[in-house]
């Protein structure tokens, strides 16, 4: 969410371009209980059980457990979807398939998964009769560089925030793969972890 602030937030430059703008966040989710690792919070370290991203969003959510984060999520009145659901080596969120009933969206297609089976995992849940038109189907980029925006898209017949809110909740959409993250995309987000490489 730091993204929305400041002189040149990315709500200032999608309006200066006429892009419509979506605010949310992608939110680490902790394990209830078990060994801890991974987050610093209260004087120790949690476990991380994944990560899920809410849209519509007004304000940051700090990380939680899924359900203190579930409840903050419908406080905002956004919509909990689940990046690269089957994506096991970039932290996906293991308890999707029991808690599928809980979100809104999940991604069909994200183009920096690192497998094609990883997707297809994804489209195949989506197809199961208990799950087929009861969750929105997205199609993502996850770009980490300028190269990357567009390689995966969401059809969507929505022209406003509220359409948009409306078609997701009555899951008409559609995942389009475009392309997908190549070897050096995911290079430069490692470069740019360790501060190598500049922000573009």
């Amino acid at each position: 969410m730091d993204a929305y602030k400041g002189q040149n937030n990315i709500k200032k430059l999608a309006k200066r371009a006429g892009v419509f703008l979506i605010p949310g966040e992608e939110i680490k989710v902790f394990e209830n209980s078990g060994e801890k690792e991974g987050v610093r919070g209260n004087n120790e370290k949690k476990k991380i059980a994944g990560e899920v991203v809410a849209y519509f969003l007004q304000k940051p959510i700090a990380p939680a457990t899924f359900e203190e984060v579930l409840d903050l999520v419908h406080a905002e009145g956004a919509l909990l979807s689940c990046p690269h659901p089957f994506d096991w080596p970039r932290k996906n969120f293991g308890q999707f398939p029991k808690l599928w009933k809980k979100f809104d969206c999940m991604e069909t297609y994200n183009a920096r998964a690192y497998y094609r089976g990883l997707n297809k995992k994804a489209q195949k849940f989506s197809e199961r009769s208990e799950v087929s038109g009861n969750i929105a189907c997205l199609g993502v980029s996850d770009a980490h560089t300028p190269e990357e925006i567009g390689n995966g898209l969401t059809e969507i017949n929505a022209g406003n925030e509220e359409e948009f809110r409306k078609e997701i909740k009555k899951c008409r959409t559609k995942a389009i793969p475009n392309a997908k993250a190549k070897f050096w995309h995911h290079f430069q987000t490692q470069l740019a972890k360790r501060d190598w490489m500049k922000e573009r």
